[in-house]
């Protein structure tokens, strides 16, 4: 077993030297002496120990307690204070740098090695916790951010994400695509394999996509079936061929479930570029959503672009029916039946799948 090692930080050379006796007489490794608060600190910074003896009272320009707190700050490492001074002033004073123990001299063999034992076993605990409790936060973080199922980024970190990379963009004069996709047909796989051969199909997917692209693009899973990726300083030739090789690879996916073949699934995409499609995340994602949709309604399996925001055509005058003409209507209705349409089509093409 290694022994520890111990800085001994004490200004009087006589009384040092009996401290570092009696440390090895312990079975401890003395590592250095200092006889000042400066050089203690040079000391635990080159020597790393595992604990610091230290006097209150030094020499120098700097106290024991001053030196205490700056070693367990940028170094973590246990101090205990060595003091002939047991008067409530100085014993305040040194609680507030939180040492992990005191001996009082004159002190003898087993009260020096009972301090230093329980500093180096709460040094431990405390050193363990502060890791677990890291690793939990880390665990936290993670999945406040994360897709349970998939492991890909969540809708939320895309929102922030897609703001923070449009304002990027916006600020360098960079493209930016996004690529919407999702699975055709994925409610028959549900319906008739079940719910958990679709979540195996999810996790393939987002296995797929997390490999496919580049470490500075983003692939979030946007909701049920659907997928988002965000495709930093991409212009659209790029942003259709990345989207157009997901769509290939896909069809060459091999997923198994309770032993049996799901078969390879297809895509259906929608591909948009800042700032050809839109200037904003609202506009960008509507377009992109739109995109998917026509894919859909065109024979799924394919990629469609979006369309440009300044050059979209208008839409054609909706039929009303008779007797009520345009300027019969009441103000704001012609947009409210538009909408009511849209939203039906829309429904009808999300049950298709």
């Amino acid at each position: 077993m290694v022994n520890k090692q111990i800085l001994v930080v004490e200004d009087e050379s006589v009384v040092a030297l009996d401290i570092c006796k009696t440390l090895i007489a312990l079975h401890y490794d003395v590592t250095a002496m200092a006889s000042t608060g400066e050089e203690a600190i040079d000391q635990a910074a080159s020597k790393r120990p595992d604990l610091v003896l230290m006097d209150i009272k030094l020499a120098g320009t700097m106290s024991g307690i001053e030196a205490a707190e700056e070693i367990q700050r940028r170094f973590n490492i246990p101090v205990i204070y060595l003091t002939a001074h047991s008067d409530s002033s100085t014993l305040q004073q040194a609680q507030i740098s939180e040492p992990y123990g005191y001996c009082l001299k004159p002190f003898d063999e087993a009260e020096l090695r009972v301090a230093i034992e329980m500093a180096l076993y709460k040094h431990k605990k405390i050193t363990e916790r502060k890791r677990a409790d890291a690793a939990l936060m880390q665990t936290l973080h993670s999945r406040a951010l994360r897709d349970s199922l998939t492991g890909l980024y969540n809708r939320r970190y895309m929102e922030v994400s897609l703001s923070q990379q449009l304002h990027r963009a916006r600020r360098h004069g960079t493209p930016l695509g996004l690529i919407m996709l999702d699975v055709d047909h994925f409610k028959r796989f549900n319906d008739q394999f079940g719910h958990a051969a679709g979540d195996r199909i999810l996790r393939k997917l987002g296995s797929l996509l997390a490999n496919q692209f580049r470490g500075e693009d983003v692939v979030c899973r946007y909701g049920g079936d659907e997928f988002l990726i965000i495709l930093s300083d991409a212009s659209l030739d790029s942003v259709q061929q990345a989207a157009e090789r997901l769509r290939a690879e896909i069809r060459h996916m091999n997923i198994e479930h309770d032993r049996q073949v799901l078969g390879p699934p297809t895509l259906s995409l929608g591909v948009v570029v800042f700032p050809n499609h839109g200037s904003t995340a609202e506009v960008l994602l509507r377009n992109a959503d739109a995109a998917l949709y026509r894919a859909k309604a065109c024979g799924r399996d394919q990629a469609v672009v979006g369309e440009n925001e300044k050059c979209r055509a208008p839409r054609p005058p909706l039929d009303l029916g008779p007797g009520q003409p345009d300027d019969q209507r009441k103000p704001g209705q012609k947009e409210r039946i538009t909408r009511s349409c849209e939203t039906r089509a829309r429904t009808g093409l999300r049950r298709l799948g």
